[in-house]
């Protein structure tokens, strides 16, 4: 009796354990169910045909309906990176909560000419999640600045203040690790001389995050 007991009590939870594994999706199945308003130039049947391309090891390079290119340039079973056109990409990223379930973290990034991020949550389903990113892009210009610029060692305070007024606007790139729950937040240097550029460079100090299960921790 007791024998039968451990045997269904193993079953169960074999059966418990296989639900959960079957339940898990991959980026491939992302990418082919993303809503086509997300990116109305590139509908699903070009995204289908990336992903055929990237099973035979080819360019995932499509004609898109802006009669430009797009490219996949990374597909893992949790992450991709795509140049969608010449000013903009799109990186995705399946991270998961403490109850297993997978979320979708969307980074789109926009050169317009510098580079600025935009992020947001889904659920596998590709319903929009009102979750806190723990990111501080929705800060104030004067805060971004002081979370995201430090003064090297040796600079006059006078001088690094005057630096970072040269920032303007503010903009901030988002860029999701393929291989880790994290992201880098860094602030973008505006269209300047490259003097001015390599000058404002050693100030900005980018920002890793890490995911905990529910949101985007500074570490």
């Amino acid at each position: 009796m007791f024998l039968d007991m451990k045997r269904m009590f193993l079953i169960m939870v074999t059966c418990a354990m296989m639900t959960v594994v079957c339940a898990q999706v991959t980026m491939r199945d992302v990418w082919q169910s993303m809503p086509d308003h997300l990116v109305p130039y590139l509908h699903q049947n070009l995204r289908v045909e990336q992903l055929e391309l990237q099973d035979m090891k080819a360019e995932a390079e499509v004609k898109n309906l802006l009669n430009g290119t797009s490219i996949m340039d990374t597909l893992t079973a949790d992450y991709t990176f795509v140049r969608l056109s010449e000013y903009s990409t799109l990186a995705l990223k399946l991270l998961t909560r403490p109850d297993s379930t997978q979320i979708i973290c969307f980074v789109k990034t926009v050169m317009a000419p510098e580079a600025e991020s935009e992020v947001n949550f889904y659920d596998v389903n590709w319903q929009p999640l009102d979750i806190p990113s723990g990111l501080p892009l929705h800060k104030s210009a004067d805060a971004l600045l002081s979370q995201m610029t430090a003064r090297p060692v040796g600079m006059e305070e006078e001088r690094f203040e005057e630096l970072r007024k040269m920032i303007d606007p503010v903009m901030c790139q988002v860029e999701l690790s393929p291989t880790a729950p994290t992201l880098v937040m860094r602030l973008s240097i505006p269209a300047l001389t490259q003097q001015e550029r390599d000058d404002i460079s050693p100030i900005i100090k980018p920002i890793t995050f890490k995911w905990d299960g529910k949101t985007f921790k500074e570490y």
